[in-house]
This record gives structure tokens, C-alpha cells and sequence, in this order.
């Protein structure tokens, strides 16, 4: 059995096959990898309601989705399809099944847009996320028009029919409530002008828990989780980290002070920069997700 489309590889650029993701359509996704998660895609999207035809569909592009953002393991033999769910998925399972929270948007969205792993050149899991959220500070500003993303694109993966498209998706995605527009990652200025501004993440403590949960996903992804004490300043730039929340240092710092005080880090700063000590799991965090809503 093919560990297709896991974390041997990242995803391809053209894998959304101009369906975004819908939270609706995920959540089901979820119901049916706790139910044991195995069929093809006519069987999957008799099960879920999820649509799908013989050479497109919604089916394997939700699957892809829900890999990406951390939310099941997804392998394939041939056109069987064996599904699981994540620790990740099953918090989210069990407490926030069809995604209506921001909190669930924003980590499943930093999730999404991450880097693969630390080789050279730099590559996300799903790469046009990473390279407009990650490395677009950069490349695009935090101000820009689809046509900037699309040359974008074009420098990246090659002039392509595919990626105006895909241009005009991802932008569609984090601008419908149906997807993640209930999250406010996006916004269009006007309609006039179609400038696309990316807004920072929130620094409402409720979100605390789903940042820290992206830091030790990052460092394990990244460094390994052998290494339980890292330099705050090299994690954050490895893994664009302050660009993927358009943070400032002193907003980093805030949360950094309140993860230490909930005993998941040590922060020592007698060198100078910020060097993290991890005290606690990945599954700790997660059992906190929702823990600070109201």
C-alpha cells in the first residue's frame, strides 16, 4: 500500500482541481475516517454526500485537504482509499466537527500553509499556500492583486493553464463563509480596485492553544522531536512562522509569555533571543484546544 499523497511528498500545485475546501464537506470527511475510513471515491462519496464523478469530483481533493491540514492520515492502493484521523482530527471530531470555529479555521489554515521539511529549496505541504502565506511578506507584501499572486505562481511552477485558476481560488476560499471566510485570513478592499489584503493572526488568548499546538508541529516536522530545546528566532525562521502570523516580535513575545505560563515552555532569555525548553506534549495542548473559549 502507497502512502499516497503523505509525508513522503508534498502535494502537487494542481491538486485542488478548482474545488476549495468546504467545511461542510470536511467535516463528513472526518465522520467517515472515524468510522474506519475505507473505500474508493464512489464509495466515499456515497458515505459522506461528498460529490465526485469518474475523472473529477470534490472526494480526492477534500482528502488531499484534510491531509494538508493535519487532519487525517490518508493512504492509498490503487483506488482504495484507507483513512484515519490525526490526534489533530480527532480533537477537531470530537469538538468542533463541521469547523465552525475561527480558532479551528486559523490552526487548520497555518496547518495548510507550512513547510514540508527543512530541505532546500524551501517547499510547503501544499506549496501555493506556503508560498502566498509563508514566503508572500517577501514576494508579495501583506497588499496585492491576483495578477501579482498569479506572476507569482508563474516564477514558481512555470507558466501553467492551471494556476489562474488556482489563483482565483485560493483568494475565493478565505473570502467564503463556506470555507474559511468566517476566519478574517483574507479580505478583498473593494470591489473596485480587487486588492487582496492578508490580515494578521488574532492575539485573543483563545487562540493561544492552536498557535502552540502549530510551534511543536513545526519543530518536530522540522528539527525532530529529539530536540527539546531550540532557539525561538532560528524555529521562526525556518519555519516562517512570524510571516505565516503577521506577527511582530512583541506579539510573539506576549504568547510566548503565556504559553510559559501555562507550563509548556520555558523561556530563557540570558543570551539574548529567546531559547525554548519544551515541558509538555503535543496531545496536552491539544486536550486545551478549545479550552480558553468563552
Amino acid at each position: 500500500m502507497d502512502q499516497a499523497q503523505s509525508q513522503h511528498a508534498p502535494l502537487t500545485s494542481y491538486f485542488p482541481q478548482d474545488f476549495m475546501p468546504e467545511r461542510g464537506l470536511l467535516g463528513a470527511l472526518l465522520r467517515f475516517a472515524a468510522a474506519g475510513g475505507h473505500g474508493d471515491k464512489e464509495e466515499i462519496s456515497a458515505a459522506t454526500g461528498i460529490p465526485t464523478g469518474t475523472s473529477t469530483g470534490k472526494v480526492e481533493p477534500m482528502i488531499r485537504y484534510a491531509w494538508a491540514m493535519g487532519l487525517i492520515n490518508a493512504l492509498r492502493d490503487q483506488s482504495e482509499w484507507q483513512l484515519s484521523l490525526t490526534q489533530l482530527g480527532d480533537a477537531v471530531y470530537r469538538e468542533d466537527l463541521f469547523l465552525n470555529e475561527p480558532v479551528t479555521l486559523w490552526l487548520l489554515h497555518l496547518m495548510i500553509s507550512r513547510r514540508f521539511d527543512a530541505s532546500h529549496p524551501p517547499t510547503g505541504c501544499a506549496d501555493a499556500w506556503f508560498a502566498l502565506f509563508a514566503e508572500g511578506d517577501t514576494l508579495l507584501g501583506r497588499n496585492f492583486h491576483e495578477d501579482d499572486l498569479h506572476r507569482t505562481f508563474i516564477q514558481r511552477y512555470g507558466d501553467k493553464g492551471y494556476l489562474r485558476r488556482l489563483t482565483t481560488l485560493i483568494p475565493r476560499m478565505y473570502c467564503e463563509t463556506g470555507s474559511f471566510g468566517e476566519a478574517r485570513i483574507l479580505t478583498r478592499n473593494s470591489h473596485e480596485t480587487q486588492t487582496i489584503t492578508r490580515l494578521s493572526a488574532p492575539t485573543d488568548s483563545a487562540f493561544y492553544p492552536a498557535y502552540a499546538y502549530f510551534l511543536y508541529t513545526t519543530w518536530d516536522e522540522l528539527f525532530g522531536p529529539e530536540y527539546t530545546q531550540i532557539d525561538f528566532d532560528e524555529l521562526a525562521r525556518t519555519s516562517r512562522l512570524l510571516s505565516l502570523l503577521g506577527w511582530e516580535k512583541e506579539q510573539a513575545n506576549n504568547w510566548m509569555e503565556w504559553m510559559a505560563s501555562r507550563g509548556w515552555v520555558q523561556v530563557d532569555r540570558r543570551t539574548g533571543s529567546a531559547m525554548l525548553l519544551r515541558l509538555t506534549k503535543s496531545e496536552k495542548i491539544l486536550a486545551e484546544l478549545y479550552a480558553e473559549l468563552v
